[in-house]
């Protein structure tokens, strides 16, 4: 009944109408079975309300609240408990778990055969005495479960203050973080608000066991010594907060600041010169697969460290949570795939291995160092025509600079309409101070003191614009990437076997690709799934196609992916090495499109590559 119990779930979480197939899709159902299950729920006092709109989940009482705030699956039932365990000194009863969680001892009885199979994973036992449980393991282990716990109940979402104040509510998380900030202020590093979070995360759960009398009193070594940057911060949380930390303790907490630090004051002398030559690999490898410039100074600076304690922690196989990983997936997809290539290198270089959690750590370097590039490209060039009447076209240009400097590129100021067909093409005319529109070009009148409602007045007509043109330029790529003769709707391809092998075979025969390319498009699954929610979008690591092409593949009734998932719709990608700037475009685009669930469920309805298309760029 975990399908039940996850529908149930799904309509908590997400509030507001849903239909019979968007929930079948994202549940991996059949039509028919959310139905039954619906009917199920509502025997079961679930008040689920139908309508033409599909279904909804009416909002509780205030009286219900209590109960149904506790766990409703399987996985917050194991979570829960788990929780429990670890923050109880002693054993817990049976029955009173079941009291606690609303269900059966049998139910209970079926989660703790889940906890012992998680708790095993950190070398922790779970004990039974009877009717009592309780889990065995050194205090070491059980607060690496409990930050996993914590990582994997936030589901991805940006680990932030108030997420660690709920799981710690003893706690005053804020003033911790004031304390952390002054310290590290004062010596003039600057800490990102991710690795500031992961400090306070490791701060707070070693507070949390050291206040219920779960402290380490041992130490292998003394790693740091007492006039140490990491001690003093560790002595002056200790000595602000009131805390007693054993030794011990604070050698912990000590390593945890020390694995965040990133003091670019001293890069130069921490990072190894095996290091230095990889970076300078990896930012050839990137341009010549992604076209993205990474070489500046800052970017080198800050990755290197960065990518010298990433070589370290795998060779000493210490583990790093990354809260967003998931989320960078989803919302910069570029970026990612950018990432994904950069771990797969060094992986080979440096002969370790990189995990998922350390590629979205790369790919937050990334992000940041190809931020600007792409604000840039996102601008739209423009033409202003004003009367010319003393400085009023400089005042004006500078207010624009002002407040649309992010959005505008301004291509040249002119005063007559008759000026406009000798100048270079541009997106968008802003005519001021007159009713003047041009009729062959896109046109925007505002006043020429930029009042409020101007302003309202341009970002409608910037957004317009960039809608339009972003439109215009998916059509055109879509139309360059697809054709007809590479689409497939069929209930008969059901594994991710199966499509690597038809892509593979289609491909070869019109000599876009050579014979091991279902193999590449493997190996980059093994690195990370290319599973976006219920879309896939397989490619291979490098860019060795012949020319490039998309295929497209639907199956109504699911395709069993990489990690467990079900997809519906595959979008396979070969590209040629020529056009690496069309695959950052199809690709971001396709992926943006097909995370929103209300779009797949519209597009494996298409059954022909004509209708798929036409879908594809409505939804843009």
């Amino acid at each position: 009944m975990r399908k039940k119990e996850s529908l149930l779930s799904y309509l908590q979480k997400n509030t507001g109408w849903h239909t019979a197939e968007e929930l079948a899709i994202e549940l991996g159902l059949s039509k028919r079975t959310v139905k039954n299950y619906v009917q199920q729920l509502r025997n079961e006092n679930s008040e689920i309300r139908s309508g033409v709109k599909g279904y909804k989940l009416v909002e509780l009482s205030t009286n219900n609240l209590h109960q149904n705030d506790l766990p409703s699956t399987n996985a917050e039932r194991v979570n829960f408990i788990i929780n429990l365990l670890i923050t109880n000194s002693s054993s817990i009863n049976l029955y009173d778990l079941a009291e606690i969680l609303f269900v059966s001892e049998s139910t209970v009885l079926q989660n703790l055969k889940e906890v012992r199979n998680e708790v095993e994973h950190f070398g922790i036992k779970l004990n039974r005495k009877g009717d009592y449980w309780s889990l065995d393991g050194d205090e070491r282990q059980k607060r690496s479960l409990l930050s996993s716990l914590i990582y994997e109940e936030s589901s991805g979402v940006f680990m932030n203050q108030n997420i660690i104040q709920k799981n710690f509510p003893k706690i005053e998380i804020d003033q911790l973080e004031k304390v952390i900030l002054n310290v590290f202020h004062q010596s003039d590093i600057y800490l990102n608000t991710f690795d500031l979070n992961n400090i306070l995360l490791h701060i707070a759960i070693v507070i949390e066991r050291s206040n219920q009398g779960h402290g380490i009193n041992y130490y292998k070594s003394k790693r740091f010594a007492l006039d140490s940057f990491e001690m003093k911060v560790v002595n002056k949380i200790n000595e602000k907060l009131k805390l007693n930390l054993s030794e011990a303790d604070r050698q912990e907490l000590a390593l945890v600041i020390e694995t965040d630090l990133g003091n670019e004051s001293t890069t130069k002398k921490i990072v190894s010169k095996e290091t230095k030559v990889l970076i300078e690999d990896l930012i050839a490898y990137v341009w010549q697969n992604y076209a993205i410039n990474l070489d500046t100074k800052a970017f080198k600076k800050r990755f290197s460290l960065h990518l010298d304690r990433l070589i370290i922690r795998s060779k000493e196989n210490i583990k790093e949570h990354n809260p967003i990983s998931a989320n960078i997936k989803y919302s910069s997809p570029t970026i990612y795939e950018c990432a994904v290539i950069m771990a797969h290198r060094i992986s080979e270089q440096a002969e370790i291995e990189v995990n998922e959690s350390e590629i979205g750590y790369i790919a937050l370097h990334v992000g940041n160092a190809i931020a600007e590039q792409i604000t840039d490209k996102q601008k739209i060039s423009v033409v202003i025509i004003i009367p010319k009447y003393y400085d009023n076209a400089i005042i004006l240009v500078r207010n624009l600079e002002k407040n649309f400097s992010s959005e505008l590129n301004i291509k040249k100021v002119i005063h007559e309409p008759n000026k406009i067909s000798s100048l270079e093409p541009f997106d968008l005319l802003i005519s001021v101070g007159s009713n003047y529109i041009d009729s062959q070009r896109s046109t925007v009148n505002i006043s020429q003191f930029l009042l409020p409602k101007d302003v309202q007045t341009l970002n409608l007509a910037i957004a317009t614009k960039q809608h339009q043109l972003k439109n215009d330029h998916f059509q055109e790529q879509l139309l360059h990437f697809f054709n007809s003769d590479n689409f497939v709707s069929s209930k008969e391809i059901k594994t991710i076997d199966q499509v690597f092998n038809l892509v593979t075979e289609k491909f070869v025969d019109k000599g876009i690709v050579e014979k091991n390319f279902d193999k590449l498009l493997m190996q980059r699954e093994k690195m990370s799934s290319t599973a976006f929610g219920k879309v896939a979008i397989p490619h291979s690591l490098n860019m060795t196609a012949k020319r490039s092409q998309g295929f497209i593949i639907i199956n109504p009734n699911g395709i069993k992916w990489s990690d467990g998932n079900i997809v519906y719709l595959v979008i396979a990608l070969a590209i040629d090495p020529n056009n690496k700037q069309l695959f950052r475009n199809v690709f971001d685009e396709l992926s943006e499109i097909v995370t929103n669930i209300n779009n797949i469920v519209q597009l494996i309805k298409c059954q022909n590559y004509d209708d798929f298309i036409k879908n594809l760029i409505q939804m843009l």
